[in-house]
């Protein structure tokens, strides 16, 4: 899958270019993970999915979510050094 990004001038706004659904395998490509990794998260409801008659997809913006929280809760905990 190849995505693109355009920066609009000077204002700091990044546009992705590509599609705004991905399928799980797709989403598991962009996060570098497994596709059975994606499915726990699906299932969880750590990662936001939506249904399309029988197919699920998820929006790109929902792993741009995902990561938020993963790096948000990563920031917030504190290390303890063993």
């Amino acid at each position: 899958m190849s995505t693109s990004t355009h920066t609009d001038g000077g204002s700091g706004v990044t546009t992705f270019i590509g599609p705004l659904l991905l399928t799980p395998t797709q989403a598991a490509t962009d996060l570098a993970i497994g596709r059975t990794k994606v499915f726990e998260l699906l299932r969880s409801g750590e990662l936001e999915s939506v249904r399309i008659g029988s197919n699920r997809r998820i929006p790109r913006e929902a792993l741009q979510d995902y990561v938020s929280r993963l790096r948000h809760d990563e920031h917030g905990r504190q290390h303890v050094d063993l």
